[in-house]
């Protein structure tokens, strides 16, 4: 009998360099699609599929610790239920728990050690013990148009005890950026996986051409978890990547993909600021936007740039993203 997936995990450490400056005054996991941080709608999309505990696992460190105060204020037990509020009773009374950790980063240069290093705080805290899981990035979401089910549900009813993750098409540029999957399709959007290398040298792409990359940021990871996780090595940018791990599996066992379908969903990716900016812009949004950068009362930074100060404070954002919705 296959386990049901009901814990999830929301990878939420990561400094936010390519959404800069906007993640200079508003952490990477709260930057917001229109007026809602993208890390209170991917807990949303966990809990209306039936995952009801859900851990987030971000930084504590110098650069990391906006992020985590910024998610211990927002989701803290006090917070929680009035933020969600469609919930409210449910987690008043224990049947939705979220929780929050945080990962260590490199003593030696203080940068993150990588997605699999933030999952392996799941398991070494406790908070998964042998059952499978869904992972999903703070990030990246995946928008369901044409009104049905979400990506995570279509890939929950498909879960059969096997790990299976999201894969995008992308050009060679984006799978130099993000992974090169390497797989043969069973059927429909359905694939089994062979090999998945994290940010390939474009010589190894043009040499070994695939249109396909583990992406969308949907991972549910079998029961054997906790094992892969441990044994996982430093790999692209000497990160530990959870591509690495799914890369271990397909070469040793049964590991799967399930292809987006772009007729029905959108992808939104908060996590680069151009992309950030253009989906924000869209009408069913920009006001929304708008409004929460200027009401948001994180910590605001000022980066100096050959003793000139690039970014003062959180209007010098304001106008910056006005000029550029001209």
């Amino acid at each position: 009998m296959v386990n049901k997936i009901t814990k999830g995990v929301i990878l939420a450490s990561g400094n936010g360099t390519r959404a800069r400056p906007a993640s200079y005054y508003i952490p990477k996991p709260m930057l917001p699609l229109g007026q809602i941080p993208m890390t209170k709608r991917i807990v949303y999309q966990m809990i209306n599929a039936g995952i009801k505990d859900i851990l987030i696992v971000s930084r504590n460190d110098k650069e990391g610790l906006p992020s985590f105060s910024m998610l211990i204020d927002y989701f803290r037990k006090e917070n929680v239920a009035n933020n969600l509020s469609e919930y409210k009773n449910k987690i008043e009374n224990g049947e939705i728990k979220i929780s929050l950790d945080y990962q260590p980063v490199n003593s030696k240069n203080g940068k993150p050690l990588g997605t699999a290093k933030s999952l392996k705080v799941a398991y070494d805290h406790g908070f998964l013990n042998g059952e499978p899981c869904a992972v999903m990035f703070s990030d990246v979401l995946q928008q369901n148009f044409k009104g049905g089910k979400s990506l995570l549900e279509q890939m929950l009813s498909k879960y059969d005890g096997k790990t299976l993750v999201s894969m995008k098409r992308n050009n060679v540029k984006r799978i130099t950026e993000k992974s090169a999957a390497y797989c043969s399709n069973i059927e429909g959007n359905f694939y089994k996986l062979d090999e998945v290398l994290e940010k390939p040298p474009l010589e190894y792409v043009n040499k070994h051409p695939t249109d396909l990359s583990v992406a969308g940021g949907i991972y549910l990871i079998d029961e054997k978890g906790a094992d892969k996780v441990r044994k996982v090595k430093k790999g692209a940018g000497g990160e530990y990547h959870i591509t690495d791990i799914i890369d271990q599996e397909a070469k040793s066992g049964d590991v799967y993909g399930y292809l987006i379908d772009k007729n029905e969903f959108k992808s939104y990716d908060v996590g680069e600021f151009d992309v950030l900016i253009k989906e924000n812009l869209e009408d069913e949004y920009k006001k929304d936007f708008f409004n929460y950068v200027k009401n948001s009362k994180p910590a605001v930074q000022t980066i100096f740039v050959g003793g000139v100060a690039m970014y003062g404070s959180k209007e010098d954002l304001l106008s910056l993203l006005s000029f550029i919705s001209k």
